[in-house]
């Protein structure tokens, strides 16, 4: 009755899919199902058996994992393991075999083929990255869309008044130029350009008969003037790509002395965009013709500059852009390209 025990356990365990070795206390194979052979290509018995099917050499990783299953410490060790010759992987487990009394009886390996598994993972993580990479270039194609769609707003907010025709263009050039010199790093420069292009998109929530006024504003229609920078960050900061150039847009009128809108920000509190954006921004409104004030010459408005320097703007940056200036390459007219991004 033990034989036929034994043969039907045979049987049975040479049609599971896995292949299955049996090791003894002493090292030796006491057990291969048919899978084990027809994976390692071996088929001697009391051989000594190595813990892995196809190296002859044991890394120190996977001996210490076997011989701590052998002495009880853990109840398994898994270890992935690959054929050469056939290109398959096998993913493999060691559990200790115990006898009746609990002892310790020997080693049970179960290889499982895993290779197509691995494929199919490969295949999957390919078609997810692909489809992130075409998430990404959608996100950037509708970034640019919103961009170029608020460039044309401003330009088309601008082109209503012969006077504020060009001017955010102007601005980023300036910009762009003492941001060059201030900071350097092209990925802040373009970024400060770019707020500089889009630095009165709020404005659109300016009435009509404020942005056309012939004359100086009231009290209280400069009030509603000054709300320009706060709706210019709030148009642009959803775009998580842009909420940079939204808090760069939001403290442009902010002053060195603290005196400044929208929120009262002092000295190096105010972003070091927004400080350069000022700058270019003001000396684009001194040097350009309005229809209450004609337009300062470069000496005259370099003088303007450089009285409040620690008060109106921050004293390095615009001593650097006083230095521009003497060189020529700030002018009263710079040349600008509308379109700029």
């Amino acid at each position: 009755m033990e034989r036929d025990d034994a043969e039907l356990m045979r049987l049975v365990l040479d049609q599971l899919p896995d292949g299955i070795v049996i090791v003894g206390t002493d090292g030796r194979v006491l057990l291969v199902n048919d899978a084990a052979r027809r994976i390692t290509g071996r088929h001697e018995r009391n051989a000594l058996a190595f813990p892995m099917l196809f190296a002859d050499a044991v890394p120190d990783d996977v001996e210490r994992g076997v011989d701590a299953v052998r002495a009880g410490t853990v109840s398994e060790f898994s270890f992935a393991e690959g054929d050469a010759s056939s290109g398959r992987v096998y993913q493999n487990v060691c559990i200790p075999v115990l006898g009746p009394d609990g002892s310790y009886a020997g080693t049970a390996l179960v290889a499982r083929d895993v290779t197509e598994r691995q494929l199919q993972d490969a295949r999957h993580q390919a078609t997810v990255s692909g489809l992130e990479q075409q998430v990404a270039d959608l996100q950037a194609a509708l970034q640019e869309h919103f961009v170029d769609g608020m460039i044309a707003l401003v330009d088309a907010l601008e082109a209503r008044d012969r006077y504020t025709c060009g001017h955010s263009g102007r601005v980023a050039v300036v910009a762009g130029r003492l941001a060059q010199r201030v900071i350097g790093r092209a990925a802040e420069c373009a970024e400060i350009q770019l707020a500089a292009r889009l630095h009165d998109i709020g404005k659109v929530a300016v009435p009509d008969s404020l942005l056309d006024k012939p004359s100086s504003l009231t009290e209280a229609e400069i009030e509603v003037m000054d709300t320009h920078p706060i709706v210019g960050e709030s148009i642009l900061r959803p775009i998580v790509e842009l909420r940079g150039v939204a808090c760069i847009i939001r403290s442009h009128h902010e002053r060195w002395d603290g005196t400044g809108y929208p929120d009262g920000l002092a000295g190096t509190r105010i972003p070091i965009g927004s400080r350069v954006l000022a700058l270019a921004d003001t000396w684009d409104a001194m040097t350009s013709e309005r229809p209450y004030r004609s337009s300062l010459s470069v000496s005259q408005a370099r003088g303007e500059v450089a009285a409040h320097l620690g008060s109106q703007f921050d004293p390095i940056i615009g001593t650097v852009f006083l230095e521009l200036v003497d060189s020529g390459e700030v002018t009263a007219v710079p040349e600008a390209d509308a379109r700029m991004r």
